[in-house]
């Protein structure tokens, strides 16, 4: 049976979820207006956490930093017709799930909990990061592990279409939002790096730690002191090669004809790098851009020193 939550264990985070799940939603539906509230959060074991959502789409997450399970459950239906608003296609979304929907879903949850991580740092302190690891049907209880979940049951408006969804996380991730103590600072703790720089008993040389592929981890500390230099970010479209004696004979109505064809997706240029490919979107009347695809953090970080 589930059992209400006390406020001042779920609201921390929860608050800054609902805001977020909100902001975020509604930049992916090509100007629906949307309307979202968390109409109620509780906690139950793994047999009451799936109620509702049996044979609808699952999907699965972890927050890295303490490894707790975490995931979302949509009606099949409504996930999918979010993914094609995600995608500009105002279509009516599909009762079961197909191998070709996947991969929409999946990106549609990667932009919802990545967004999470610098607000909800910034309102508890606290660092989290949500990986997703699959989409699936909801037909398997034996993939929920932990003796107790927060439920979060959320009432969702997207113009007239209104429906409910439901995340959840493992109860023991709260112990971070309750107020401070140990438990909060495991999580925002920054890692010994100092320890990583060591000689062994058996070896010359200095050991780098791992600064992971695409991960989330934390920098060094000398990489620290360039995070708030600003640096000029492009998106490239395509590019071509033309004579001096064409460029000095263009002129109004001109069509220069680009190297990429118009389904290539278009790139992220920082430093005359290319950190990111993605596509153009319209967000509040103005040009932007979502990324599909990124080069890990290491790489990143490799290709602006070069």
């Amino acid at each position: 049976m589930k059992t209400p939550l006390s406020d001042s264990r779920h609201t921390p985070l929860t608050n800054v979820l609902q805001d977020v799940f909100k902001s975020t939603i509604s930049s992916m539906s090509i100007d629906k207006d949307v309307n979202l509230s968390f109409a109620q959060v509780s906690s139950a074991g793994p047999d009451e956490l799936t109620s509702g959502y049996e044979e609808q789409t699952l999907i699965l997450i972890t927050e890295e930093n303490t490894g707790a399970e975490a995931g979302l459950m949509f009606n099949t239906a409504d996930i999918t017709y979010m993914t094609n608003l995600m995608m500009m296609m105002d279509e009516p979304g599909k009762e079961q799930l197909e191998p070709d929907d996947k991969d929409a879903i999946k990106e549609y949850a990667s932009q919802l909990m990545a967004a999470c991580g610098e607000p909800v740092k910034d309102k508890t302190g606290i660092k989290v990061s949500f990986r997703i690891d699959d989409v699936m049907i909801n037909d398997a209880p034996a993939l929920f592990q932990a003796d107790e979940y927060m439920i979060v049951d959320a009432s969702l408006g997207i113009g007239s279409v209104k429906t409910t969804f439901r995340f959840y996380t493992d109860i023991a991730l709260l112990n971070a939002f309750g107020g401070g103590g140990s438990a909060g600072s495991s999580l925002s703790e920054e890692p010994d790096f100092g320890a990583a720089f060591k000689f062994p008993d058996d070896e010359a040389g200095v050991h780098i730690p791992d600064m992971g592929g695409g991960g989330h981890g934390h920098t060094p500390g000398n990489l620290d002191l360039l995070l708030d230099i600003d640096v000029p970010v492009s998106v490239k479209m395509g590019s071509t090669n033309m004579f001096l004696k064409d460029i000095l004979t263009m002129g109004s109505g001109n069509i220069i004809e680009l190297d990429e064809s118009a389904d290539e997706p278009v790139e992220l240029v920082i430093n005359n790098k290319v950190i990111a490919r993605g596509e153009v979107v319209i967000v509040d009347g103005y040009f932007g851009f979502r990324i599909k695809e990124i080069v890990s953090r290491a790489e990143r970080i490799k290709k602006l020193k070069d």
